[in-house]
């Protein structure tokens, strides 16, 4: 249930809180570093006192010949009148008592003490009466009698100090939690001031305005300049689509305006006056020449859109490139023998697409071959390669060729090469070779043509190599 809300927060807000959680989290571990050690060097000074102390009570006792009397008389004058005393003492002979200090029996009696340990292993047992803590142990000494010392070792003031450490570690956690926040906040809005610039400057970018770009200079972070290049690269794609969107709409009121025009001006003319039957037929068949114009050039912009749709299906299949050119040139023949044309195919190739647009892009390739070619001349159709190295489908006439400064834009929509771009019989709306390139870029081959002027043209479909 967090991981939205977290999914929702700003970012500067969970880089604020990231931050917090870790410095709070370094700190943390460095305080619980600092706890262990310092509880380490009491345990260590405490062991360190007691074997001291054990060691100081021997000597005592071997100074009095093994008697205790010494050794309790030591352990009196360093303890009875004290204000603070550092330990408790008591000494068993034999496990009976032979003295102790003054009132240790009613604060730390003898069953309270651990079982006789030798005094490398000290056994320390924790005791808390009141408001004071102890520590309790029970040595052997040596000597000619069975002599027991228990030892209580006063860690009170030790204790506090780890009590008053660990209360000044609480408030020191709940003072850095907002001042961490608000320093991790700053730090966010610092961090994030150039995704501010950049944000600003995209909200000044309108579709008036799409030559605007985000500026490289200064420098900006390296996180962030891959976003900025691509940021611009997309402003340079949106760019060119709005002038080819321009253009396109552009070019299709000329394209509609022309057969319009012409149309409603021949049936204008006829309702002028009365005609006979023949110049009524004239205005019919005009009428209707310009409506199969439209209806062409509406197909061909259905079909445009179909094919550049990312959802459009191809059905790819094995078919003989021959014999696909076969059936197109069959479609022409008729178109090519006004003008004595030689259609021929030569060589022949395994290929995998999609039937339907195949024969639409030869035919479109055809059909300006047939339009432009001169009168008695051939028409070749060449078909080499293979499915495992790609097939190539090249359209060849002899027709006038095609001037070098025409050739980048002969793909491109409603580009014609006549400037003033007459609706003869033989002139076409433009869109033939723009579909013949959306169909091999959606089977994942392009197009190319090379035309020179007086030499004839060549166009050539390059389909990639694929397997069955």
């Amino acid at each position: 249930m967090r991981l939205p809300t977290l999914r929702t927060a700003s970012i500067s807000g969970r880089l604020a809180l990231l931050y917090t959680l870790g410095a709070l989290l370094a700190v943390g571990l460095f305080a619980l570093l600092a706890n262990w050690k310092l509880d380490a060097n009491f345990a260590i000074a405490h062991r360190d006192f007691l074997q001291a102390k054990a060691a100081e009570f021997q000597d005592d006792l071997n100074e009095g010949a093994g008697a205790p009397n010494m050794l309790i008389s030591e352990i009196l004058k360093e303890t009875d009148g004290a204000r603070l005393r550092a330990y408790e003492a008591r000494v068993l002979v034999a496990g009976k008592l032979a003295g102790e200090t003054p009132g240790m029996a009613t604060m730390l009696p003898a069953r309270l003490f651990p079982a006789t340990r030798d005094v490398q292993s000290l056994t320390l047992t924790p005791y808390q009466t009141g408001s004071s803590s102890w520590l309790l142990t029970c040595l052997p000494l040596q000597g000619p009698q069975d002599v027991v010392l228990q030892i209580g070792l006063d860690i009170t003031r030790d204790e506090a100090l780890l009590t008053d450490f660990h209360r000044a570690l609480a408030v020191f956690f709940l003072l850095m939690v907002p001042l961490l926040l608000g320093a991790g906040r700053l730090a966010a809005a610092h961090a994030l001031e150039p995704v501010t610039r950049i944000a600003k400057v995209a909200q000044s970018i309108t579709p008036a305005q799409l030559s605007r770009r985000i500026p490289l200079d200064p420098p900006w972070p390296w996180e962030l300049t891959g976003l900025v290049k691509v940021f611009n690269q997309m402003l340079d794609n949106l760019e060119s689509s709005f002038e080819r969107l321009s253009r396109f709409s552009a070019d299709i009121a000329h394209e509609l305006r022309t057969p319009l025009s012409i149309l409603n001006g021949s049936l204008e003319v006829c309702l002028i006056r009365p005609r006979d039957e023949a110049e009524y037929r004239a205005a019919i068949a005009s009428a209707l020449e310009d409506g199969q114009r439209l209806t062409a050039l509406i197909e061909n912009l259905l079909f445009l859109a179909r094919v550049e749709n990312p959802s459009h299906a191809l059905r790819h299949e094995r078919c003989e490139a021959a014999e696909v050119c076969a059936w197109v040139v069959a479609q022409y023949q008729a178109q090519s023998r006004p003008k004595e044309l030689h259609l021929r195919i030569e060589g022949a190739a395994t290929l995998y697409a999609d039937t339907l647009l195949l024969r639409q892009a030869v035919g479109n390739v055809l059909a300006n071959a047939v339009r432009y070619a001169p009168p008695g001349s051939e028409i070749l159709l060449t078909v080499s390669g293979g499915p495992a190295r790609g097939v190539k489908i090249t359209v060849s006439d002899q027709g006038p060729g095609v001037v070098p400064e025409h050739l980048p834009r002969l793909f491109e929509r409603f580009y014609q090469t006549d400037p003033a771009r007459g609706h003869q019989a033989t002139q076409g709306s433009g869109l033939g070779l723009s579909i013949v390139r959306s169909i091999m870029e959606l089977h994942g081959g392009w197009a190319e043509i090379e035309s020179a002027p007086g030499q004839g043209t060549q166009v050539t479909l390059h389909f990639p190599s694929m397997e069955a």
